[in-house]
């Protein structure tokens, strides 16, 4: 019994590769879910368009002459290790194979299945980064304990000092002592980061990114814009609401930092299917970028800024990125970030668990 095009469709976009349908006049006539992921567009808007476009025209990628090639041959071909370039610039190592659908000579549609080389590479590049980060996070709150019980004294003895002078001028000095006390007691409770535990709930993407817009313009109406780029489809994610808000406000301040004056911000959401994260494969995750068009990272922090005290800012704490990745990670997720021809992109990847 033939199986049903509803299942087929379903195997294909749970697959790790890329495949790619074309018809005899080569516009792309089918493509599963991978693939929309690897150009970073819907189904809907790639169908009907000549496959050729798909790809870089200032750097001709060796798949479309591979293409041409199989045209005239209709022989299956197979590339290991080809460098392809999107039209969108992105560059990226896979393995391709090309396949005909039918036995004619001439015309009929053809297979190409894209698999990209550098998934392995990313997944144990990202492990490493993770066990970084908890061990400088780990050093960060240990020495962020051994400072607090000081400055509480601190700040008790100058309460008392307070209270025996006499000359009002002179507690001024107290005064600074205590305000220059509860400013480092504030900076070491961030270092120590979230404690509460995590009350997860059903919550729509929207109810967090949406507060964060409004709260982020209502600050400063005139200075930037914030662009919705939502994907309506995705489903409630089971996580802690506040815990999230709290992540990607820090997040998206550090977008508002990075805005040389007027400026623009992207909010995008999408879904992944088949993402590794750590030693984890996720059947089902939802991405959520996070784009400006502002200075980028210095390149000597780059590799850094999720690290506690790390900042290029002259009035950041170089905190809010460490508490903000501390929280993704503790949903299971992580946060990536990416350096722009203009600006950077900050994606948040967390885990979708299938009701």
């Amino acid at each position: 019994m033939d199986m049903p095009k509803l299942a087929v469709d379903k195997i294909l976009d749970y697959l790790s590769s890329s495949i790619i349908c074309l018809d005899p006049d080569l516009k792309l006539c089918h493509i599963n879910a991978t693939g929309e992921i690897l150009f970073d567009t819907s189904a809907s808007n790639l169908i009907g368009r000549d496959f050729d476009r798909l790809f870089s025209q200032v750097e001709p990628s060796t798949i479309t002459a591979k293409l041409s090639q199989f045209v005239q041959q209709r022989q299956p071909m197979t590339e290991h290790g080809a460098t392809i370039t999107l039209s969108s610039g992105k560059s990226i190592t896979a393995d391709y194979t090309i396949y005909p659908l039918e036995e004619a000579e001439v015309g009929g549609n053809i297979l190409i299945e894209i698999k990209p080389l550098d998934r392995q590479v990313q997944i144990l590049r990202d492990e490493l980064s993770q066990q970084q980060k908890q061990a400088s996070q780990q050093f960060a709150r240990g020495m962020a304990h051994e400072i607090k019980n000081p400055l509480s004294g601190i700040r008790g003895a100058a309460q008392l000092l307070e209270k025996e002078i006499k000359q009002p001028s002179m507690k001024e000095y107290t005064d600074v002592i205590i305000g220059e006390v509860d400013r480092l007691q504030a900076l070491v409770n961030k270092m120590l980061g979230p404690n509460a535990r995590l009350i997860k709930q059903s919550v729509n993407i929207l109810e967090i990114l949406d507060p964060i817009r409004s709260l982020l313009l209502a600050a400063e109406p005139d200075r930037f814009r914030i662009h919705r780029d939502y994907d309506p489809s995705i489903p409630e994610l089971l996580a802690d609401k506040d815990q999230l808000i709290q992540a990607f406000l820090n997040i998206a301040q550090n977008a508002v930092q990075a805005l040389n004056g007027d400026g623009e911000i992207t909010f995008k959401t999408r879904i992944g299917r088949q993402v590794t994260i750590g030693q984890i494969k996720h059947p089902l995750v939802i991405q959520i970028d996070i784009t400006d068009n502002g200075r980028g990272i210095a390149a000597a922090i780059s590799d850094s800024i999720f690290l506690p005290m790390v900042t290029d800012k002259p009035q950041g704490s170089g905190l809010g990125l460490p508490i903000a990745q501390e929280i993704v990670s503790a949903h299971g997720g992580i946060i990536k970030s990416e350096s722009l021809a203009i600006g950077t992109r900050f994606s948040t990847i967390l885990p979708l668990e299938i009701q």
